[in-house]
């Protein structure tokens, strides 16, 4: 299993990049392009869709000429159509702001899937409302955890943490917010139990760490990382169903700005290729992304040229 980040780059790539790169993905898919107001949002959602296409490509997994093609399980998640993989590959993706996130499982079991979400940090400005926004899709525990005295910043923190957990754990059953938020329950660490274990990071989760600017590393050891003690789903453990997670949290720069995000991942299915290193966020280079998938839209150009 492998997670990845790819960060938008702060000046927009230009029009005869982007429409090379949107040859790659299907008439549909690029009318659609067309509706974003913004450039960046265009983007965005064009490079999340060509996440996938990225990752078999330079992992080798594509027959010369071909592009993969999608399908959709019962209700609507989508699927790898071709190429046929052994094991069987499942994805997911996500985006907000800077951020593309996206995770691959090659698994032998049939009830294999993941799910994965981003959340931006809201500003100290907007957190209460934020709150107040998404409280009727909160537990009475979760209420609780968030009654008590704690920072805007931590508020923030704490809330983007449970938001992509729940998220998360929604787009990996397949349904959306549909499936209903107030059943997913997340457990913090008690604030002051986090407090006293302020540089520790535990196996729940990591903090990504962008290359364009290392200083987020004296960032990240400063703050506590919020600590998840239990996820439960209609009020049973969600290991007791196979289920697994982790959490993580991405500081960055933008134009001089912070942006600080919380990520969760979620998967359920033995892992056919276990990472030695475990589940990192990779960091994928913006140049590393494009560079192929522009040669790709090359090759595959100069083949319709030929026939």
């Amino acid at each position: 299993m492998r997670l990845f980040a790819i960060r938008i780059p702060d000046d927009l790539v230009s029009e005869e990049t982007f429409d090379t790169l949107a040859m790659l993905v299907e008439q549909p898919a690029r009318d659609r392009l067309k509706r974003f107001r913004l450039p960046a949002d265009s983007l965005r959602s064009l490079v999340a869709r060509l996440t996938l296409t990225w990752y078999l490509h330079t992992g080798c997994l594509l027959a010369s000429g071909e592009l993969p093609t999608y399908g959709r399980k019962g209700k609507g998640k989508p699927t790898l159509t071709t190429p046929i993989l052994s094991p069987s590959l499942e994805f997911n993706n996500t985006h907000e702001q800077s951020f593309i996130l996206f995770t691959i499982l090659r698994s032998h079991s049939p009830l294999s899937t993941v799910g994965i979400d981003i959340m931006a940090h809201p500003s100290p400005s907007s957190i209460l409302s934020v709150q107040e926004g998404i409280v009727d899709q909160l537990t009475l525990s979760e209420r609780r955890g968030l009654a008590v005295p704690m920072t805007l910043e931590e508020r923030a923190r704490r809330i983007s943490v449970i938001w992509a957990l729940k998220e998360g754990f929604t787009k990996a059953v397949g349904e959306g917010i549909t499936f209903g938020m107030e059943r997913i329950e997340v457990h913090l660490e008690d604030q002051r139990k986090q407090e006293q274990n302020n540089a520790q990071l535990t196996g729940d989760g990591d903090t990504g760490i962008t290359e364009n600017d290392r200083r987020d590393d004296e960032r990240a050891a400063q703050v506590a990382h919020v600590r998840v003690e239990k996820v439960l789903v209609d009020g049973k453990e969600v290991g007791e169903r196979g289920w697994e997670w982790r959490v993580g949290e991405i500081y960055d720069r933008r134009k001089g700005e912070e942006e600080g995000y919380s990520w969760a991942v979620w998967w359920r299915g033995e892992d056919a290729e276990p990472s030695a290193r475990g589940l990192a966020l990779e960091h994928v280079r913006w140049d590393d992304f494009v560079r192929p998938l522009l040669k790709l839209a090359e090759d595959l150009q100069a083949r319709k040229g030929v026939k």
